[in-house]
């Protein structure tokens, strides 16, 4: 009798182009610039992207747009938010707090990232070039690139909608 094997594999299909953004500004006013260099519409989606690290549930802005006529979709959003975590224990000094701050990453690969751009797309009719050339020229922007998805180590952290 013939033995079989069953292999399953994660293939998601990361079929789409991740850009890289690196900029001190915030989450709002880099959706105006890529909506008035781009000539996109984002707006802010009423869910925020939900990323949880152990116990603690980080949350991460996003913004959305949904081009009909050439069947592409944008997503902005944060690589980094600061989360406040409470402390159980009594604390009776002058300096000491019974909460602090954290960092947490969408995408631990890529900790020196500050924003992400995702652009899925039906076809094959995404100017990269010319968008990378647009993005690089933004004065507020310090410079922006693409990602290899298939190089990350979270990249299931880009599988959401």
């Amino acid at each position: 009798m013939g033995t079989f094997k069953l292999v399953l594999d994660d293939d998601y299909g990361y079929d789409f182009t991740l850009i890289a953004i690196h900029g001190a500004i915030e989450s709002y006013y880099l959706a105006y610039l890529l909506n008035h260099h781009l000539k996109l519409r984002l707006k802010r989606s009423k869910n925020d992207l939900v990323i949880n690290h152990n116990i603690i549930s980080a949350r991460f802005p996003i913004y959305e747009y949904h081009n009909e006529q050439l069947y592409t979709t944008y997503h902005l959003f944060n690589n980094h938010t600061k989360i406040t975590k409470e402390h159980d224990h009594n604390l009776s000094g002058l300096f000491e707090s019974k909460t602090s701050t954290e960092r947490r990453f969408f995408l631990e690969d890529l900790p020196r990232v500050d924003y992400l751009l995702k652009i899925k797309e039906e076809g094959s009719s995404f100017p990269q070039t010319k968008t990378l050339k647009v993005l690089n020229q933004i004065s507020q922007i310090v410079t922006a690139y693409t990602v290899d998805v298939n190089q990350l180590k979270t990249k299931e952290n880009l599988i959401f909608e």
